[in-house]
């Protein structure tokens, strides 16, 4: 009996993401697919206007290319800020999506590779996604305190990392890299998209890209010259 509490505690977010997961796999698909339109979901990519929408990265292209998945999927599935997103070993493709790499061994091998390395990073980021994803529900200040206080936390943080710099340690240095990356490549990805949208040059920044989906919902600051306008 105590084990429906899994379910009834499941946090928000998988909530969510089944809820829009369930939708996908039921919305019908209009044959024959746009031509513009190139699911991948080995590396779970696709370049349909829903993904880029859809807060976690899903659409119906994606979802009905891989086998129907049971209940605990959504209790243990995990995300990760690099391709593929989404991670499970019930999350497999079905046979009509499967693409032959034996032509091409060295693609295996470099993704072995890279998943390696990130394999501790992707947890530990699960953890503090699974955590920080309820806050607004369970801390009991205001959205503008909670942002207030970040930042005041941050300014202190940066004037801390100025007085080490007279030290020299590299080790610091490397410190901040190894624990900090996530939220490093988090504020890159927002700065860059900012960059690209007040210079009025290069394409828009695709948020709906695994490399810099954390900036979907940073809201670009407008140019010095239009301040005030």
């Amino acid at each position: 009996m105590q084990n429906t509490g899994r379910y009834r505690d499941l946090p928000t977010w998988r909530k969510a993401f089944k809820k829009e997961w369930k939708k996908c796999a039921d919305t019908p698909i209009t044959l024959p697919l746009n031509l513009k339109y190139r699911p991948d979901v080995n590396r779970w990519v696709c370049t349909c206007p829903h993904l880029v929408k859809s807060r976690f990265l899903l659409c119906k292209h994606l979802v009905q290319g891989v086998e129907p998945v049971p209940p605990v999927f959504f209790l243990q599935v995990k995300r990760s800020r690099t391709a593929p997103v989404w991670s499970h070993p019930l999350l497999k493709a079905l046979p009509s999506q499967i693409t032959d790499k034996a032509d091409n061994p060295q693609v295996d091998e470099e993704e072995d590779a890279e998943k390696s390395d990130r394999d501790d990073e992707e947890e530990e980021e699960d953890r503090e996604e699974e955590e920080c994803d309820d806050v607004a529900i369970i801390s009991h200040l205001t959205h503008e305190e909670e942002m207030k206080n970040l930042i005041r936390d941050l300014h202190s943080f940066a004037d801390g990392l100025d007085y080490q710099i007279q030290f020299r340690d590299n080790r610091m240095l490397a410190t901040v890299f190894r624990y900090g990356g996530s939220f490093l490549r988090m504020m890159e990805a927002c700065l860059e998209k900012e960059r690209q949208h007040n210079l009025n040059q290069g394409p828009p920044i695709a948020t709906w890209d695994s490399g810099t989906a954390s900036a979907m919902y940073y809201r670009t600051r407008p140019r010095r010259s239009e301040e005030g306008t």
